[in-house]
């Protein structure tokens, strides 16, 4: 896992509705980065994504993937 990877999954424990423009902002990169990040995360299966791209929020799911 990346250092960014493991940026994004400590930002979203402690808010699991934070934007990927908030993401990049709080990390230092480029949004495009985080959401490059963000779908590597959701094919290993630790980020699942709950609701609408507005109002969802994200599930980390903790196990052996990490």
């Amino acid at each position: 896992m990346t250092d960014t990877q493991q940026k994004i999954l400590i930002l979203l424990s402690k808010d699991p509705q934070l934007s990927a423009s908030k993401m990049a902002d709080q990390i230092g990169v480029a949004r495009r980065n985080i959401e490059a990040n963000i779908k590597k995360l959701k094919e290993r299966g630790i980020l699942i994504r709950h609701g609408s791209p507005k109002k969802g929020y994200w599930e980390i799911e903790y196990g052996d993937r990490m």
